[in-house]
């Protein structure tokens, strides 16, 4: 299966990412990636978080996509484990790839996350907001005003961002759709719309 990785400051496993790959590097040097065929790396400055490059990547190949691609961070194995990953690695449907491992609990307020039939589910609280810094949005609702999001009390959403995705699904949107939510990132390293832009792709492509 063709990989779409976008890697930081990591060495990746060669035998996880294969042969046929593009990886989107943006690590603080070369060197991580020093073992792997140079032409198959882009290497760009880091800003607008891993979302930057993932939307990227669909919006500059939106009518060469293949068929089904793995659209992940080199990293992968912080958000899964090695054995889970195996039973939906050869996968040709749209597939969230995330462990069922996730941390769950509860505050005063109530449930904060919980993990159910397969997905990881989110307070929508706005919480993160606090964390980065903002431009285009004030909240977590604002966001899905902007993209047509539902606007439901738990967000579900893949911790990470990984995908395996077909060209089918990313075709339900135009390039102009990835394109205008691509924008609201790269003022930043670290915008707050990229978390935004993260909790957005199971809820448009499932």
């Amino acid at each position: 299966m063709f990989k779409v990785l976008i890697n930081y400051n990591f060495t990746p496993n060669k035998e996880f990412v294969g042969d046929d790959y593009l990886i989107y590097d943006r690590s603080d040097n070369k060197d991580y990636l020093k073992d792997f065929d140079q032409s198959k790396i882009k290497y760009e400055e880091n800003i607008g978080q891993v979302d930057f490059p993932k939307l990227s990547y669909l919006i500059e190949n939106y009518d060469s996509l293949p068929d089904v691609f793995l659209w992940s961070k080199s990293n992968l194995f912080k958000f899964i484990t090695p054995e889970e990953y195996e039973k939906v690695a050869n996968n040709k449907h749209f597939t969230p790839i995330l462990t069922a491992n996730h941390k769950t609990y509860s505050d005063e307020k109530g449930i904060v996350c919980y993990y159910q039939d397969g997905m990881y589910y989110e307070r929508a609280d706005s919480w993160f907001f606090n964390q980065f810094s903002s431009k285009y949005v004030n909240n977590w609702y604002e966001w899905c005003d902007l993209f047509n999001l539902p606007k439901t009390t738990y967000i579900p959403f893949c911790p990470g961002g990984s995908y395996i995705l077909t060209k089918e699904r990313v075709h339900r949107y135009s390039r102009d759709f990835y394109d205008k939510m691509r924008n609201m990132l790269p003022y930043a390293k670290e915008p707050v719309e990229a978390q935004c832009a993260e909790r957005s792709y199971y809820l448009l492509w499932k």
